[in-house]
């Protein structure tokens, strides 16, 4: 009898450290990232993303929410919170709610998911800005990461801008489309042009995978965790499921699969989180031990011919990204002096075009419909962003010392540079002269012609200097002979030459 209790005692403490073994080792982690990639304009405009997609993606998943209690859901693009807000203004109350309780999660920090090759630095930061701002003020949160499932490829600029940001991470799916590189590593660090990086998962299946299958026992993604931990200590893997391109919510089949792997006993701790949170848990001890890459992120197949099409709305676009940065140097400096600053303008106005950098808008994959609202806000921008600078300038030049002999005219460099560049202005005389001297703020004359003439206006080209971020006043003088200043400029019938160039 003693024996026999000795041997269920040991069958019980056996029983336990089988179990022990049975249950998920908290270092071995898979996080699920529940997502619905949604294309603001591509085989349709923006008017049906806003008929369908968008109160389609809110109202599918409200409802995962109330079946689902553990369900988690992430969304990126600012731009499409503000859609729901003004044209879905019940379902956004609802929205806000699930947000506070942490179900539904704001990601990927931007305005929408733009495009990274074609934007200058200055866009990608104010897509943070506005973006995360939008979030800020709206939920009282904010995203710590770049989600980017699907894009063109990514530039090497991307980390840099994003950490100073205040980003941490990044994760897309597209480098299995085709990457120039192929996959550097499923998750590890993407280092930028400064050294500044981020935590990169570049392997996480598509974002229209669907879970047929317990998680937790996965043995794919059980060897991936593995692979991952014997490499970097980091125990963990990180898994895309959804739907795409329109909009909606994950099946929900996988989510009741998603519900069990949360709940069960496998070898993998299984987490429905947002995108971002595997970022944002990580110590820098243990980013430390990530694999390292850095350098471009390029495809060599999807999607790179799209950089030399819709010209039009590439232009646009850099046209704004210029004059935006023009108008906010020059009204900064117009407050110094006294003037009102505009900045709620300036706030309204620059979202209006950067959605329009999403990554099959502004690359030209779209259809030809779409460019309609594209051209429509690009245009808008600018005329509104022109405005702004026209009057800051007028305030500016207000204030300049502008008594000289001739004409007064004022130009202003928005470079962060000291420039020297040839300038045309069209200028209007009481008796139009037959040539102009021009002079700079020194009173020494600069070189200048006349171009053209129509009725009293007459169109001058001169060559300024202006200091950076700054305004010069120049002295256009009439005169009976024209400028004479050695320039070092030669002139054939065949041939152009200066001191840099010489062109035949």
């Amino acid at each position: 009898m003693k024996n026999f209790f000795l041997a269920i005692l040991v069958l019980g403490l056996l029983a336990g450290v089988i179990s022990a073994q049975q249950r998920p080792d908290s270092t071995r982690t898979l996080h699920v990232v529940a997502t619905s990639h949604l294309d603001t304009q591509w085989r349709w405009t923006i008017q049906e993303t806003i008929n369908k997609y968008i109160p389609a993606t809110l109202r599918d998943n409200f409802k995962l929410f109330e079946a689902f209690p553990d369900y988690t859901f992430s969304f990126e693009g600012a731009f499409r919170y503000m859609l729901a807000k003004e044209y879905y203004p019940r379902d956004y109350k609802r929205l806000e709610e699930f947000i506070a309780t942490g179900r539904w999660r704001v990601v990927g920090s931007w305005v929408d998911a733009v495009d990274t090759n074609v934007p200058s630095p200055e866009s990608l930061v104010r897509q943070a800005l506005y973006g995360n701002g939008y979030f800020k003020r709206e939920f009282g949160k904010t995203s710590a990461d770049v989600f980017l499932p699907d894009c063109f490829g990514f530039g090497y600029a991307l980390p840099s801008v994003a950490a100073h940001c205040g980003i941490k991470g990044f994760s897309t799916q597209k480098l299995t489309w085709g990457s120039s590189v192929g996959v550097p590593f499923d998750i590890g660090l993407w280092e930028g042009v400064d050294g500044s990086t981020l935590v990169a998962q570049l392997n996480p299946g598509d974002y229209v995978s669907r879970v047929r299958n317990d998680l937790s026992r996965d043995t794919t993604w059980t060897k991936i965790v593995m692979q991952q931990g014997e490499t970097s200590g980091l125990y963990a893997g990180y898994h895309y499921f959804g739907t795409g391109d329109t909009g909606g919510a994950p099946d929900s089949e996988s989510v009741v699969w998603l519900q069990k792997s949360l709940h069960s006993d496998g070898p993998l701790q299984v987490l429905s989180v947002g995108s971002d949170e595997l970022a944002r848990s990580l110590t820098d001890e243990q980013k430390a031990r990530l694999p390292r890459y850095k350098g471009e992120l390029l495809m060599t197949r999807h999607g790179v011919g799209c950089y030399t099409s819709q010209a039009a709305m590439k232009r646009w676009n850099r046209k704004n990204e210029l004059l935006a940065d023009a108008a906010e140097r020059a009204c900064v400096m117009a407050a110094q002096l006294g003037y009102p600053y505009p900045g709620e303008e300036l706030r309204d106005t620059w979202p209006r075009f950067l959605w329009h950098q999403f990554h099959d808008d502004l690359t030209g994959t779209s259809i030809p419909e779409a460019y309609q609202f594209s051209w429509n806000d690009e245009l808008w921008a600018a005329n509104r962003f022109a405005g702004l600078l026209e009057d800051a300038v007028s305030a500016i030049a207000s204030c300049l010392d502008t008594r000289v002999e001739g004409v007064p005219l004022v130009v202003y460099n928005p470079l962060s540079i000291y420039r020297q560049d040839i300038v045309e202005a069209q200028i209007v005389f009481d008796r139009p002269p037959k040539a102009v001297r021009v002079y700079d703020r020194n009173g020494k004359e600069v070189p200048a012609q006349i171009t053209a003439r129509d009725g009293k206006t007459v169109t001058v080209v001169f060559r300024a200097e202006v200091r950076p971020v700054g305004f010069t006043v120049f002295d256009v003088q009439p005169s009976k002979a024209p400028c004479t200043l050695e320039t070092g400029l030669e002139v054939t019938a065949t041939s152009l030459a200066n001191e840099h160039y010489s062109v035949r």
